[in-house]
């Protein structure tokens, strides 16, 4: 597999550059999808650098101040941007806060941010997971089929992208489906079709966490899949005509 991938006369690590590649993409498949939704592309993009920056700097600092006893000693690693070098959690939170904080002083639509979004999000996952292959941080099982990919001598299922494709799939049908006065449905297509995704895809990974018999992510996937069918059948039931609840009622 490819760890890292060389440009010239530097090698620079697979991940990083893809990660920076899947916000890129995102970004402008959530602008353009907002274009949609009325929103001007500047607030989705803006929206999304102020989440993104303001994110990785508190997901960093938050690093440095609980692992201070390391960095104090050696105060040169605070600049190396290991992934193992930022904290998840107050990072998302960060990332909520500062995409918050430009909504409400631009007057922006949440619903309508949060489906720009979704759409985004769907480009970016597709990105993550081309790199997932690169990298084998996703292996898929022993399998002789056509599509099968060699790794360390073994063919397997090229699982990642499998993930890749269906995300792919999952942008034509929910650009196909959406409807730009009912954000919120966008957003319930955009989550069980990634339910879906982690659920198809995930069963021909072989290095996935479990929990008991069960695959970690096609659980999460479910989940997602059942809430986010449960969300669009709630609200479809809104949207009825009075009329058309009576007759169905009767």
């Amino acid at each position: 597999m490819y760890q890292a991938l060389p440009f010239g006369p530097i090698t620079l690590p697979t991940g990083p550059i893809f990660a920076m590649f899947a916000v890129f993409l995102g970004l402008e498949t959530a602008g353009r999808f907002g274009k949609r939704l009325g929103l001007h592309t500047d607030d989705v993009w803006n929206t999304g650098l102020l989440a993104v920056l303001g994110g990785l700097i508190v997901a960093r600092l938050w690093n440095v101040f609980q692992f201070w006893y390391v960095y104090s000693a050696e105060p040169t690693l605070i600049f190396s941007l290991r992934p193992s070098g930022f904290a998840l959690w107050p990072g998302l939170i960060a990332a909520l806060i500062a995409a918050y904080a430009y909504m409400l002083r631009r007057a922006l639509s949440p619903t309508r941010i949060a489906a720009a979004f979704s759409v985004g999000f769907l480009t970016a996952a597709s990105v993550v997971s081309v790199s997932d292959y690169l990298t084998g941080a996703i292996l898929g099982l022993p399998s002789d089929m056509l599509w099968a990919r060699p790794y360390f001598g073994e063919m397997q299922h090229p699982a990642a992208l499998y993930r890749a494709v269906g995300f792919l799939v999952a942008i034509v049908v929910v650009w196909l489906l959406s409807d730009p006065q009912k954000p919120l449905r966008t957003v319930g297509h955009v989550g069980l079709a990634t339910g879906l995704v982690l659920m198809i895809a995930d069963a021909f990974a072989a290095n996935s966490a479990v929990i008991g018999d069960f695959r970690t992510s096609q659980l999460l996937g479910l989940a997602l899949a059942l809430l986010s069918a449960a969300g669009l059948a709630v609200a479809a039931s809104r949207s009825k005509h009075p009329i058309e609840v009576e007759i169905e009622r009767g």
